[in-house]
């Protein structure tokens, strides 16, 4: 989606608690980066001391991606992300890794690792590369010391969730978007927007350092990541715009919207009877 390199969005959830770092050096901007210059947005997230392995950022040429097996075989190939320019979906793609470069890095081994004889015929790829993809776009990390919270997101209780524990939830557990389609999608919000979550529980309160935070959920969450290899797994759905502070109008009567904080699973249709 071309536009204008509107940066009013950056104000507000979830953009708002992104990196300091990265924040700063997106204020500093007053047009589209190309993507050359990503490689210092994502640098600058951390800053110099963190020894994380960050990829490079090129330009995208279907041409050389195609020849090299796809974009995952690229990235693993080259350790660098091809990127279009003036595009926010690649934009958010390239922020998604400069916040949790661990998580992407565990979703493209899914994807390169995976055994090729296990790939649905519909789509070409295997389950554990669904969940990949899907977690990739729409995904989303709660990361809670407080198991209640995520017992309740699992059982789909939202509005015990985000508005009956919205005091303490601040102090117990942080969102932190995942999937750079989900990001792309939120500049202009509507109510079907729903992260897939991986639930993450914490053993101490989630860290107030910047920095510390996305470090340590980056770390806790790409081990769990790696395991979908041996056992895929479907991530809980977390409706976006419930989460505290994320959507402007947020009341008591505003959880109570069924439509958007379903109290069931979508359940795929049973197979008909021959």
């Amino acid at each position: 989606m071309a536009s204008a390199f509107d940066l009013a969005w950056l104000e507000r959830e979830p953009y708002r608690s992104w990196l300091p770092g990265f924040r700063v050096q997106l204020a500093e901007l007053a047009s589209w980066p190309l993507p050359a210059a990503y490689d210092r947005l994502v640098e600058a997230a951390r800053g110099a001391s963190s020894s994380v392995i960050l990829p490079r950022f090129v330009e995208f040429d279907a041409r050389r991606v195609r020849a090299a097996g796809g974009y995952e075989a690229w990235v693993a190939g080259t350790g660098s992300v091809p990127s279009r320019a003036r595009d926010w979906h690649d934009f958010f793609s390239m922020a998604v890794w400069a916040h949790l470069p661990r998580v992407r890095w565990a979703l493209n081994r899914l994807h390169v690792n995976a055994d090729p004889t296990l790939a649905d015929p519909r789509n070409g790829r295997s389950a554990v590369q669904n969940v990949a993809a899907q977690f990739d776009e729409s995904g989303l990390i709660v990361a809670s010391s407080d198991r209640e919270v995520l017992a309740d997101l699992s059982a789909l209780a939202f509005k015990r969730v985000f508005w009956e524990r919205r005091a303490s939830l601040s102090a117990s557990t942080r969102f932190i978007v995942v999937g750079h389609g989900s990001l792309e999608s939120l500049l202009r919000p509507h109510f079907a927007l729903v992260g897939k979550a991986l639930l993450l529980p914490l053993s101490s309160p989630p860290p107030q350092e910047p920095v510390a935070l996305f470090d340590s959920v980056d770390e806790l969450a790409a081990e769990v990541v790696s395991g979908w290899a041996r056992t895929p797994v479907l991530p809980a759905p977390v409706p976006l715009l419930g989460i505290p502070g994320w959507h402007p109008q947020q009341s008591s009567e505003f959880y109570d919207n069924a439509r958007y904080f379903r109290q069931e699973r979508w359940r795929a249709p049973a197979a008909s009877e021959g």
